[in-house]
């Protein structure tokens, strides 16, 4: 909480004058606009006088109609009646027989007076009203046109701080005097400044705060020229939506003899009202996020649960049987059995292996914490790994590898292209057919090499094939197919930290493919003998 808040600057109060600000008093504004009648009959009667030998005196009287319209339509009722009034009285002394005298020495020149004051006096309340009208008029267009603004500044503003500085500057450019818009904080006895224009302006004190308190418990306005609390020295409104006072509304004057239009009270409680709606919408736009936040996490929740029961428990139980039989009685199996016992162990404790590092690469891709350890590969060499590490599982797949020699080198990281090559391995063998072959290619195209995997599994319909890199989304398939509907989530997460792109789509007649793109060295590459598989094997 900053001290109490300066003066507006030079700078700031041109723009609050340049946006509207207050406009020079009533009572001055009506004394020029009398000074002005008497100045046009003055200016009539030189005329008039300088004519006449060339006019009928009727015709001069018609001349002092013209201060009375001017007077009427620019400065109002008043001033055009002392018009009015003024003309009948230089009419009757410069140019009615006797001259320089206020006697009339033909009655028919009274009743001429008669008709010009009574022409007078309904000129100027029918310019008059049309003057007041078209005043309203004007009002109520810079009144749209204020609102309008405002509306438009805080509909593109999700933010609530946001929203709550542009209600501030708005209402401060309005009056020409600082504003500060309070909230009730988190105690019910605390109260803390959300906003202020000029930003480090703060126009609550102790004796303030009062007022404040008052105005948020009871929703109505009080302070400086209200019935309540008037010997504050700032104006507070509320701020309210649904009979709840949702903030107050600080004004702090330039001068302390100033007071606010009736007009300007009614401008800033629909500016108000906006903000309310504002801040109401807001805080729903953050509750329903929040909700569904909320919702998503419970559905992940879920299919996490429901991914691990599955996948952790069915390897588990290959394992704890085939231990358990090895275990039950010494030399109850043959070496082939004990050879099928120890594999199904060696296969459930890779199975787990591969679910727990999938866990482990999403929940670093969510953080935000997954490091690349990029150097220059070659990608024969990273699909020769992975498919030794996938030979149990591909057992019974005709495996077809066309990798043409000369191939760049691609900028990566060796163990996570890895990664997304076993998972996309893993994902054609659990879907494809026994016995149906699977194929791995790779090429250059656009500065960028581009690996395929290809299977024979079903086709992708082209309604699922947007979400099959989703997290936990899985395809329905055969009962026995399992997983966590991570692995392509994982393979998509890694691919685009790369840089790289990864898609797929469906092959004429049968089959699927999986393609994904890694940037390539610029340097000229020579194939070494042996590779890097020795060092990753």
């Amino acid at each position: 909480m900053t001290d109490l808040g300066h003066a507006p600057t030079e700078a700031e109060r041109e723009r609050f004058t340049a946006a509207g600000a207050a406009s020079p008093s009533p009572r001055l504004k009506r004394a020029k606009g009398y000074l002005w009648s008497v100045l046009g009959v003055a200016v009539i009667t030189g005329v008039g006088w300088a004519i006449r030998p060339y006019l009928d005196i009727t015709n001069v009287a018609l001349f002092y109609l013209l201060p009375v319209l001017v007077a009427a339509v620019r400065w109002g009722k008043g001033p055009s009646l002392l018009a009015s009034f003024l003309g009948v009285l230089a009419f009757d002394f410069f140019f009615v027989p006797p001259v320089f005298s206020f006697s009339v020495s033909d009655v028919k020149y009274i009743f001429t007076f008669v008709i010009f004051l009574i022409v007078g006096v309904v000129t100027a309340s029918m310019a008059a009203r049309i003057r007041n009208e078209l005043e309203k008029t004007r009002q109520e267009e810079k009144r749209t046109l204020a609102l309008y603004s405002l509306s438009r500044q805080i509909a593109a503003k999700a933010d609530l701080d946001e929203v709550l500085k542009a209600f501030a500057q708005t209402v401060a450019e309005t009056v020409s005097g600082q504003v500060s818009i309070v909230m009730p904080g988190p105690e019910d006895e605390a109260l803390r400044q959300v906003a202020a224009y000029p930003p480090d302006a703060v126009l609550y004190g102790d004796k303030e705060r009062a007022v404040v308190h008052w105005v948020l418990e009871h929703g109505k306005g009080a302070g400086r020229g209200t019935e309540t609390l008037r010997e504050a020295t700032e104006l507070v409104f509320p701020v309210r939506a649904d009979k709840v006072t949702l903030a107050a509304l600080v004004i702090k004057l330039e001068s302390q003899r100033d007071v606010l239009s009736s007009d300007q009270e009614q401008l800033i409680e629909a500016f108000a009202n906006l903000a309310a709606a504002a801040i109401i919408r807001v805080r729903l736009g953050q509750e329903a996020e929040k909700a569904q936040w909320l919702a998503e996490s419970e559905k992940l929740h879920k299919a996490l649960l429901d991914s691990i029961s599955h996948d952790l428990r069915t390897p588990l139980s290959s394992i704890t049987g085939a231990v358990t039989g090895l275990l039950a009685e010494k030399n109850a199996y043959d070496d082939a059995a004990t050879k099928v016992l120890l594999d199904t162990i060696k296969e459930g404790a890779l199975r787990m292996d591969r679910f727990v590092a999938n866990l482990l690469d999403m929940t670093r891709l969510q953080s935000g914490v997954l490091r690349l350890s990029r150097e220059w590969w070659d990608v024969e060499d990273i699909v020769g790994v992975a498919l030794r590490e996938m030979r149990d599982t591909l057992l019974g797949h005709p495996l077809n590898v066309d990798i043409p020699a000369g191939l760049p080198l691609v900028n990566a990281d060796f163990g996570l292209i890895e990664h997304v090559l076993i998972n996309l391995l893993e994902n054609a063998a659990k879907y494809s057919r026994p016995e149906s072959p699977i194929t791995i290619s790779a090429h250059e195209s656009n500065k960028s090499v581009v690996v395929i995997v290809a299977d024979s599994s079903p086709p992708i319909p082209s309604s699922e094939r947007q979400h099959i890199f989703d997290k936990f989304y899985r395809l329905r398939g055969p009962s026995d197919v399992g997983g966590t509907g991570l692995g392509l989530s994982i393979c998509k997460g890694i691919v685009e930290a790369h840089g790289g792109m990864i898609w797929a789509d469906s092959l004429p007649g049968s089959g699927n493919r999986f393609t994904f793109s890694l940037p390539v060295s610029d340097q000229p590459f020579q194939r070494q003998e042996g590779g890097e598989e020795g060092r990753h094997g």
